[in-house]
């Protein structure tokens, strides 16, 4: 049995940006950051953003 999903919407940016890192197939997850960055006025494919997540890890 699968452990259930986190509530994405009640995420901070930090959170959710965290979560992504770690469960870089979520699609539900990945949809709710891009729908938070859009709505910041930020745009991109998700490609980008996979991309700028990617560059975040390899930073650390």
């Amino acid at each position: 049995m699968s452990q259930p999903k986190p509530n994405f919407e009640q995420m901070t940016m930090k959170d959710l940006r965290e979560y992504i890192l770690g469960h870089r197939d979520d699609e539900d997850a990945i949809h709710t950051m891009a729908i938070r960055l859009r709505n910041q006025g930020k745009t991109g494919t998700v490609e980008e953003f996979l991309e700028h997540i990617k560059q975040q890890t390899q930073e650390r």
